[in-house]
């Protein structure tokens, strides 16, 4: 479906305006219309990780890197940070849906809801709410004690300052940060009565307000993000347009790859694509690293004949590798349809970003209300009443929106989203036109896990993805447990009451019978209109070679297989506490180290290197 068909005339006004004035600004790199034969590394995907690992590798100069990704052109609206909901149900989203599911979903039409994956130079980082967050360092040391060695916090830490470039003084200078890394962190510069309750009420509930990347996690967040002067910094702005005028570096987009080519000894050789309706099979000399992400790659895995056995044989695909691609899924679960009214506190999202006056401000001084991280004014990272304090690793999560479906007047959060019409007429419908806020309660550590399996050996057949959501009933009671922290926040802080917050008073579909805001009532909502943040991870396990549920080793190498890594948010054995995207950036930062560590001949360029660099191209016609 294309955005046109479901943009109301305000949205419509909004994409005019930035259509004609950002194609000017540099917002993704240069693509090669030729690309080559052979290559010495072949990288599938150039989302978060892909991006990076293309850009790192091609620092080499005697080193020949080729960069594919299926998705097309990248529409300029995806550098407003305001605007990320726009991106999604375009061209520039795989458009994924989940499987009907047991025992979460009852509100969805089918039971399915919507999976946003990005398609396109950036992958998710071009259509993602752009929050900078780390996770937590108890998080790391888990992966590293379970087997994935050299992935403790003191290991990955420094990968993670390398990778960032903090603008905010306050915050780069307080000893957890860094200044020198191609990835841009800054502060939303604007501020409103929303986010002055939000750190008000911290202290209330018994928190700080801090930086939640710094020396402790638990608490209300001083939130950043990945933009550059008012405008979102993608993994292609921040590292493929620094790198695209290299000549050992080819960008190739529209390119669909089908599978991984693998010889009789188990060794990855190269990669099939689809590019302009023809196929091509280009060699690498040294390895394949697969960057699709945790829904692509283990789908291009099992097309390629690795992942497991009984799965393959029934589609008759040759078992290369039996290991266990696509188990092992996670994702962050919450829901969005805890919702607040507050007279005094007048929502910044949709509603002031399209005023001409913003959009003049936005455009000349990268200011302004568009400058909103999607409308997500703040976080906080709290304890559920089964966690333990005292360790310092929050199990759950708020995310504070400005805003709801009702004030959404161009509904596209809310097909996004997936939500029925029945719920948006009955619940959003009579809040029209008042300020109204949202807070996105989440799960950070679930236990459940699901599975993405294909649905046929036709590659551009989707796969299923199925998060298997509330397989245990904790998950279910934790979410709970969150969305009555959050009525609390609202209806019991001092903070909150100024700015004139209360509580929607319409129940939502399907759960009537229940006393509105009592905890029946709260795990109908958690139940029946669960939704996940967008962090889906884990289905090319990493970790000890010998343990069975891994697919990749601690150097990311697909495990029986030869010249093959994997790097992406798949590789993670369990989910960060927290957004995905900068560790997802941090691990393919260490990847690319560890790729070049295994060739010592990198800075080496041998007789006839340029020549070999210029020949054998396929050029577009």
């Amino acid at each position: 479906m294309l955005l046109k068909e479901i943009a109301p005339p305000l949205t419509r006004t909004l994409l005019r305006f930035y259509y004609v004035f950002l194609p000017y600004v540099a917002y993704q790199p240069e693509v090669s219309d030729y690309f080559d034969e052979e290559y010495d590394y072949i990288v599938a995907g150039a989302g978060s990780a892909g991006s990076v690992i293309a850009s790192r590798l091609s620092e080499d100069p005697c080193v020949k890197v080729l960069l594919l990704e299926a998705g097309g052109h990248v529409t300029p609206v995806s550098e407003i940070p305001a605007a990320a909901f726009l991106s999604q149900l375009t061209s520039n989203d795989w458009q994924f849906l989940s499987t009907p599911q047991k025992r979460a979903g009852g509100g969805y039409p089918n039971r399915q809801f919507p999976v946003p994956r990005g398609k396109g130079l950036g992958g998710s980082s071009l259509l993602n709410c752009m929050l900078y967050v780390r996770g937590n360092k108890r998080d790391y040391d888990q992966w590293a004690d379970n087997g994935a060695v050299g992935w403790s916090w003191k290991d990955v830490y420094s990968y993670f300052l390398k990778a960032e470039n903090n603008t905010d003084p306050e915050i780069s200078n307080n000893g957890y940060h860094s200044t020198g890394g191609f990835l841009t962190v800054s502060t939303p510069p604007e501020t409103n009565a929303l986010k002055e309750a939000f750190a008000a009420a911290a202290p209330e509930v018994g928190y700080e307000y801090r930086d939640i990347n710094g020396e402790k996690q638990a608490g209300f967040a001083k939130i950043q993000g990945t933009i550059r002067d008012g405008r979102r910094c993608s993994t292609a702005k921040a590292y493929l347009i620094p790198a695209e005028d290299r000549d050992n570096l080819h960008i190739v987009n529209g390119a669909y790859v089908q599978k991984i080519l693998i010889n009789d000894n188990k060794e990855a050789y190269g990669v099939r694509f689809e590019k302009d309706g023809e196929v091509y099979d280009i060699r690498a000399q040294k390895e394949v690293i697969l960057s699709g992400g945790s829904i692509n790659s283990p789908q291009i895995l099992m097309l390629s004949g690795i992942g497991p056995k009984e799965h393959l044989e029934d589609f008759g695909i040759e078992v290369i590798a039996d290991l266990p691609v696509g188990d092992n899924l996670q994702d962050h679960v919450g829901n969005v349809v805890l919702n607040f009214e507050a007279k005094r506190a007048e929502p910044i999202f949709v509603k002031e970003v399209v005023l001409p006056s913003s959009l003049l401000k936005y455009e000349l001084h990268g200011t302004g209300p568009a400058t909103s991280l999607s409308g997500i004014e703040g976080m906080a990272f709290l304890n559920s009443k089964y966690n333990d304090a005292s360790l310092d690793w929050p199990d759950v999560e708020i995310h504070l929106i400005s805003g709801s479906p009702a004030t959404d007047y161009t509904q596209i959060f809310r097909k996004s989203v997936g939500m029925p019409d029945e719920v948006y007429n009955k619940v959003y419908k009579p809040y029209l036109g008042k300020s109204t806020f949202t807070f996105f309660p989440v799960l950070l550590r679930p236990k459940s896990r699901g599975t993405v399996r294909l649905k046929s050996d036709d590659p551009y057949e989707y796969p299923l993805i199925d998060f298997n959501l509330f397989q245990y009933e904790e998950d279910l009671d934790k979410v709970v447990d969150i969305m009555r922290q959050c009525v609390n926040i609202v209806t019991n802080t001092t903070a909150f009451k100024k700015i004139g917050a209360k509580m929607f008073t319409i129940k939502v579909p399907g759960c009537e019978k229940y006393e509105i805001y009592s905890d029946n009532y709260l795990r109908c909502l958690a139940k029946d209109y669960a939704f996940n943040v967008y962090h889906p991870s884990g289905t090319c396990k990493m970790g000890d070679e010998d343990d069975e549920t891994t697919v990749v080793d601690p150097e990311l190498k697909v495990k029986g297989i030869k010249n093959l890594r994997v790097v992406d948010g798949s590789i993670m054995p369990t989910v960060p506490s927290g957004n995905t995207n900068a560790p997802i950036i941090m691990i393919a930062e260490k990847a690319s180290d560890m790729i070049k560590k295994d060739n010592p001949y990198r800075k080496k360029c041998f007789e006839g290197d340029d020549m070999r660099i210029k020949r054998n191209r396929w050029k577009k016609q």
